[in-house]
């Protein structure tokens, strides 16, 4: 049976999408106190006199390409590389600002759109108002500006500058690359070529290797001009510079209440700039878009907390879709994967197609040939990895290559096991008998491939090779191990159910999966303890080590390897082996949330002991399926209150948590927590 709706919105959210500690009753955690950042109202993430910039992404396109807004009314766009920076100000008489100095800004961030609210006293009593979008027709950032209220003689004041295309060394990502990236930095400004024309311009920019063309349009009547980006003071001082080597286009204009005033920068695609006039249904189509988007999953509960999930979870959930695959992040590592958890979330959202069309390209990256080869570990990584070349055992048949519609290429994870999961998951959803004839041979090289190379001695207990998000430090050295011999037996147990209907014997496949849950339940439970062992030894005494991670217990719940009772002692290692981190800030109203590391596991190394979004709710998810649900509500709220609200990006489903011990927050808005 299909998993059930509310389950399924756990399931989504682990993918659109990881550090051990001890609370210590007095010190803070990091030695820092948090405060609320963002508060829910409606649909909305509303935050007052917020400090932090370039900390909203913004996408439209289903390319790389995005926005970046944040706390503070300043904007740039990221090709990807560096796309330019958009600053705005307001000027009365001799006196001039940035908006982001202004008195006060009421930052909302509205699932896609960011909308500001901004009051200060070169404004009088009148109230600016923004919104701020990315294209869906193109790549862009369009802006809509209106002024309510008694407003005094005042201009609206634009700058623009700063194109490079040179990419940062995460994307931009929050805490990985500096909020300092995105200035309007005069040294961006070198080398940057205007053509100007009233109120539009053409910007060209780059190198021989790197170059690109931006096309800009500001309000009618806002003549611009070049200016020296040194000279960034205050707009009058800006406005009243002579350009040199670093120059930058600005504008201003007297504006009146009641009436909008739009600007656009995009990259040209080899066409002139709209005209003025055309800029409205640009960004009121773009919001249509928006909206409809948004609209895909809608919670409406007494739990403001919860209500604002669905519109953001979408845009996530879309922000790692581009034709033909889903990508392993939206900002950071932007790349096709067959797996982790993005795909996931296509079923759940209404996206049957774009799942078929991730499925059917990466089928065309199995190989077929040769039908087996040799073990050769790689002696460069001191036999910790296979040789990644193709032929060799791990490249054989079976094996899913990393880039959709080419089965050339070795990668060194073990994309198959999720990918196979999610493409059975499709199956669930759909019902669709056809694909599952078309696919039947996939599944089955997949099947073949897992067994020969995961359990070559035959005791129906598999190998884990770089197979999950967590695995870039996991090895077993050939060892039994419960997540992957859970996932082969879930595989095997559901290709036993769809061979009578595509005409294939399903005995051998039902045997396996026998053979998978007799050898986890004899060998890695723990009867005496109550919970499952990580792995089982392949050599010396073939110990069993009983100090499962997270994964451990959600995948063995998740693929229905153990009975109720056992799924609720496997919780229960959770509850009382597994540290609990509260989760505390000035303002935050409830004082029972926590969250946890993935492991108890010492020294520290990366993805073995994190604190990570992704992993806790699917853990929350493990709570439901073994009937917690209580339990389960309070782990899933926790982890998505400290992501969406207390994180620096409102919305947000990070990485890594700010609990994480040696990173703290990492955003890398990545499928992993999306799906």
């Amino acid at each position: 049976m299909m998993r059930k709706s509310f389950i399924g919105i756990a399931v989504f959210l682990i993918s659109i999408s990881s550090v051990f500690g001890q609370q210590r009753p007095v010190t803070l955690w990091h030695g820092l106190e948090r405060d609320m950042h963002y508060r829910p109202q409606g649909e909305e993430f509303v935050l007052v006199s917020g400090k932090k910039r370039f900390n909203r992404a913004l996408y439209g396109s289903n390319t790389g390409f995005r926005v970046e807004a944040g706390d503070l009314p300043e904007f740039a766009l990221y090709l990807p590389g560096m796309g330019g920076n958009l600053k705005l100000g307001i000027i009365k008489g001799n006196a001039s600002k940035w908006i982001t100095d202004a008195a006060q800004i009421t930052a909302r961030y509205k699932p896609g759109s960011m909308l500001y609210d901004i009051k200060d006293p070169l404004l009088g009593n009148a109230i600016m108002h923004l919104s701020v979008l990315a294209l869906t027709e193109g790549e862009g950032l369009v802006i809509r500006a209106s002024f309510s209220g008694a407003a005094p003689a005042v201009e609206l004041f634009a700058a623009y500058g700063g194109a490079t295309g040179r990419k940062f060394s995460r994307d931009g990502d929050i805490g990985a690359d500096p909020e300092s990236s995105f200035d309007l930095s005069p040294f961006y400004c070198s080398g940057n070529i205007y053509t100007l024309k009233k109120n539009r311009f053409k910007l060209n920019f780059g190198t021989a290797k790197v170059a690109g063309e931006l096309a800009g349009v500001f309000p009618s009547g806002m003549k611009l001009k070049l200016s020296n980006a040194e000279k960034q003071t205050a707009p009058l001082v800006l406005h009243s510079s002579v350009p040199g080597a670093m120059p930058l286009v600005c504008g201003r204009m007297a504006v009146h209440p009641g009436k909008s005033y739009y600007m656009l920068v995009r990259t040209s695609q080899g066409k002139a700039a709209p005209g003025y006039s055309k800029l409205k249904g640009l960004f009121d189509r773009s919001e249509r878009a928006r909206v409809a988007l948004t609209q895909r999953v809608v919670i409406d509960t007494p739990d403001p907390y919860i209500n604002t999930l669905g519109g953001a979870l979408a845009i996530a959930a879309d922000a790692i879709w581009e034709d033909p695959s889903f990508l392993h992040g939206a900002v950071a590592w932007r790349m096709r994967l067959p797996a982790w958890r993005g795909p996931y979330v296509a079923d759940p959202l209404g996206w049957h197609d774009r799942a078929r069309t991730h499925f059917s390209s990466y089928a065309r990256s199995q190989v077929t040939a040769p039908e087996r080869g040799p073990v050769v570990p790689d002696t460069a990584l001191h036999l910790a990895r296979q040789l990644e070349k193709m032929g060799t055992s791990v490249f054989s048949s079976g094996y899913i290559s990393r880039n959709p519609n080419d089965n050339t290429k070795p990668h060194h994870y073990d994309m198959n096991l999720v990918y196979i999961d999610q493409l059975l998951n499709h199956f669930q959803w759909t019902g669709d008998v056809s694909y599952m004839k078309e696919m039947w041979p996939v599944l089955k090289r997949h099947l073949d491939w897992e067994k020969r190379n995961f359990d070559m001695d035959g005791d129906g207990l598999y190998d884990a090779y770089c197979a999950i998000w967590a695995s870039d430090a996991l090895q077993y050295s050939g060892g039994g191990v419960t997540h992957s011999s859970a996932y082969n037996y879930r595989a095997n147990l559901l290709a036993s159910k769809i061979a009578p209907m595509v005409g294939e014997n399903p005995l051998p496949y039902r045997q396996e999966a026998d053979k998978i849950l007799k050898a986890i339940n004899s060998k890695l439970w723990l009867a005496d303890r109550g919970w499952y062992a990580e792995y089982k030894d392949l050599l010396g005494e073939k110990l069993v080590h009983p100090s499962a991670g997270l994964w451990t217990i959600y995948h063995a719940i998740d693929s229905k390897v153990p009975d109720a009772f056992q799924a609720y002692q496997a919780t229960r290692y959770v509850d009382t082996k597994i540290p609990r981190i509260p989760v505390k800030a000035k303002g935050l109203e409830e004082d029972d949330l926590y969250t946890l590391p993935t492991t108890t596991w010492q020294p520290y190394t990366w993805s073995v002991n994190n604190v990570a979004l992704a992993e806790v709710l699917h853990t929350s998810l493990a709570y439901w399926q073994a009937g917690r649900t209580e339990d389960a509500f309070r782990l899933w709220k926790s982890s998505l209150v400290e992501s969406m609200y207390l994180s620096s990006s409102p919305g947000g489903f990070e990485q890594l948590s700010f609990y994480d011990a040696q990173r703290g927050s990492f955003i890398a808005t990545s499928a992993t927590r999306s799906g």
